[in-house]
């Protein structure tokens, strides 16, 4: 008992494999001829039992040929479906033509015959002899998409017979091998041939394929829509490069299409349509994640954007690897090659199908508008019904499940034109995108007259803080240069004259961290502080030390640097640094001991360093953008260059700074002490005081 179970356990899939291969026993009848009663001009549908025989012999077409012992099957329905099931290959159909009453003479018209339904190329014989055929037969096949409509199929697969004669009727069907998208109902005629004459024929194919259009509308116009948006979103992207976002909507909306010519049977070989179908939905696919990222505000996650760029190179390797598979004829491959290298391309694409679901959960963490709310759910719902469908789809054939076809089924249709819940689907997906982009880019654009906003205020507002003029100071030259790397900066220089003949002048100079209008803001705090302690006290520490005072918890994590220069009128120089690059004299640099910026300890201190200029000697003071300035190799101006022009005009230093390649804000300010008797003079360059 136990080995004759055994033996059923093992014997039983061939057992089953070749029941499945087996043609069904021929019928118990002869083959009945068709009789085409009163043809006349119009047309009329070969229907009824056709003699068939699987395999492949040129014999078989002659008329002579008995083909008695052949099996019977319909025309209307695939091979597959009549007990010929995995059969793939030739197979010839036969049936005998009786035209009543036979016509006298010359009729005057053609008789003609249309292949309605064939899967997947024939050829057809009258007589004996070839007249035509539909698609391209091995060793080079050409084939169209499985199960074709019929009017777009028959359109270009009207065959003329010659004048109206009886006659035998051969035509030898080829099924390619299957694919891993495969349904187990293919093979052979799926719809009978049509007989008439030429030009009726003509004007049947013609109203099939019209009425075919008609029942596309729907495509046709999301297609139209969808075109629109996708040049709109094109247009935009190109005179603003920086709007990824947009880009990213014109390859998603031009998806629609793409499709089009598979969409609507006949247009494309099947190759053409296998090869090309894969690549366009994964550009609609990677796409929508990009778009989803942008729109949920999802690309502050780094984790999620590595993620997502993976799950983009699975797709465009499984999908275009896919579609490259049809640039050979695999249909001369060994067994099951091509259907291996399918199914290898095909999973992993199928399995990331559902990255748009991880998306939106986590969108759901975070707090959304109604309109990016709508977009989360219907992208959701859109991509799993897609998803779902294409899982139950493909392989159809070997898992044998037929709950796919419930996602094909039309849920109502209008006009003629059936809508399923993908097409609904994709639809309010479509609007939603339009939706959330357009409040998307409504948004930015308030932030950026936000911005532009903000910069005007702050470039007003540094105007007031650039001296316009530099005070003169008697025996000396003084120079300065202000080059902002941004349109508002965040260095600062204030040149405050004696107050009395005799007295001493303070130079100062410091950068701000941060840019726009919080530097300005505190660059005005910290100006307007400066011009208050100088009615008070002239030491360069103290005036420091109360700064540091003002600052100190005001900032915000921020800090700023600062250098002040007491200088007298018999040339001794006073000197205090806050974190400041040290001032340089007669190309040297001063040194000057390390302290702490502004703002950062309550009681922080900073030490003095005495200095006496000579006539003809020079002191620059000056910001880290000019030792800082970087070219396109990376770099830097650096301490040496900065030290070997320092003895040079402020505007000279500044532009050669600038001219290596400038980072930050540049502020130059040099002083010159001159002989007794000499005229003191002011240079002031500041591209914020030129008139617009």
């Amino acid at each position: 008992m136990h080995r004759l179970l055994l033996f059923l356990l093992v014997a039983a899939p061939a057992l089953a494999a070749q029941t499945r291969a087996a043609a069904p026993a021929p019928a118990n009848q002869s083959e009945a001829p068709f009789i085409a009663t009163r043809l006349g001009k119009g047309t009329i549908a070969v229907d009824g039992p056709w003699a068939f025989h699987a395999g492949d012999n040129p014999a078989w077409a002659s008329p002579q040929f008995d083909d008695g012992k052949w099996t019977h099957i319909a025309a209307d329905r695939s091979w597959e479906l009549q007990g010929f099931r995995d059969l793939t290959g030739f197979g010839w159909y036969r049936r005998r033509i009786v035209l009543e009453p036979a016509p006298d003479g010359d009729p005057g018209w053609q008789l003609a015959i249309a292949l309605a339904g064939v899967q997947t190329a024939a050829e057809v014989y009258w007589n004996g002899n070839r007249v035509g055929s539909y698609g391209k037969l091995p060793p080079d096949p050409v084939w169209y998409g499985s199960p074709p409509l019929s009017g777009f199929a028959a359109r270009a697969a009207v065959m003329r017979l010659g004048r109206p004669q009886s006659g035998v009727l051969a035509i030898r069907v080829w099924q390619a091998p299957h694919v891993f998208f495969n349904f187990p109902v293919e093979g052979g005629l799926v719809s009978p041939p049509l007989l008439g004459s030429e030009q009726a024929l003509a004007t049947h194919v013609s109203a099939e394929w019209y009425e075919g259009l008609s029942s596309r509308l729907c495509v046709l116009g999301m297609a139209l829509l969808s075109s629109v948006v996708a040049l709109l979103a094109l247009l935009a992207w190109l005179r603003n490069r920086g709007q990824r976002m947009l880009l990213w909507l014109a390859l998603y909306t031009s998806h629609p299409v793409a499709m089009l010519p598979i969409v609507l049977p006949g247009l494309l070989s099947f190759r053409w349509n296998y090869g090309l179908i894969a690549p366009i939905v994964c550009i609609g696919d990677v796409s929508l994640w990009y778009l989803l990222l942008w729109l949920l505000d999802l690309r502050g996650n780094p984790r999620l954007l590595r993620w997502t760029w993976w799950m983009a190179v699975i797709a465009v390797v499984g999908n275009f690897g896919d579609g490259a598979l049809q640039l050979f004829n695999w249909t001369t491959w060994p067994d099951h090659l091509f259907l291996t290298l399918d199914i290898g391309f095909t999973i992993p694409s199928l399995l990331v199908e559902a990255w748009p679901v991880v998306l939106v959960v986590f969108a759901f963490r975070r707090r959304l508008d109604a309109a990016r709310w709508f977009l989360a759910i219907v992208a959701m719902l859109a991509d799993l019904n897609q998803a779902v469908g294409y899982w139950l789809f493909a392989g159809y054939r070997w898992t044998h499940l037929t709950i796919g076809r419930w996602f094909a089924q039309p849920l109502f249709s209008i006009l003629g034109n059936p809508f399923d819940a993908q097409t609904i689907l994709n639809t309010l997906l479509l609007v939603a995108i339009v939706y959330a982009v357009w409040r998307y880019l409504s948004e930015q654009t308030r932030r950026q007259t936000h911005l532009d906003e903000e910069f005007r205020n702050a470039q007003e507002l540094q105007r007031m803080l650039v001296p316009e003029s530099l005070p003169e100071i008697a025996g000396y030259i003084v120079s300065s240069a202000y080059r902002p790397a941004q349109e508002v900066g965040g260095d600062f220089f204030q040149v405050i004259p004696p107050r009395s003949a005799k007295g001493p002048a303070l130079l100062v100079v410091g950068d701000v961290s941060g840019k726009g209008l919080k530097a300005a803001m505190t660059v005005s705090l910290i100006v307007g502080t400066l011009r208050t302690l100088a009615d008070i006290t002239t030491d360069p520490a103290e005036v420091l030390g109360g700064l540091n005072h003002r600052l100190h918890e005001r900032l915000r994590g921020g800090f700023a640097t600062c250098l002040v220069a007491r200088l007298e009128v018999d040339g001794a120089c006073l000197i205090a640094n806050a974190g400041h690059l040290p001032p340089y004299c007669n190309g040297h640099e001063v040194p000057v001991p390390p302290s702490l910026p502004l703002g950062i300890g309550a009681d922080s201190e900073s030490s003095i360093v005495s200095l006496a200029l000579a006539p003809g000697d020079t002191l620059t003071l000056l910001t880290d953008g000019v030792v800082e300035a970087r070219n396109t190799a990376g770099e830097l101006f650096g301490f040496d260059r900065t030290a070997a022009i320092s003895n040079q005009s402020a505007e000279a230093i500044a532009t050669a700074a600038q001219r290596h390649g400038q980072d930050d804000d540049i502020t130059v300010l040099t002083l010159t002490r001159l002989g007794r008797d000499a005229q003191s003079a002011t240079q002031l360059s500041a591209p914020l005081l030129v008139p617009a």
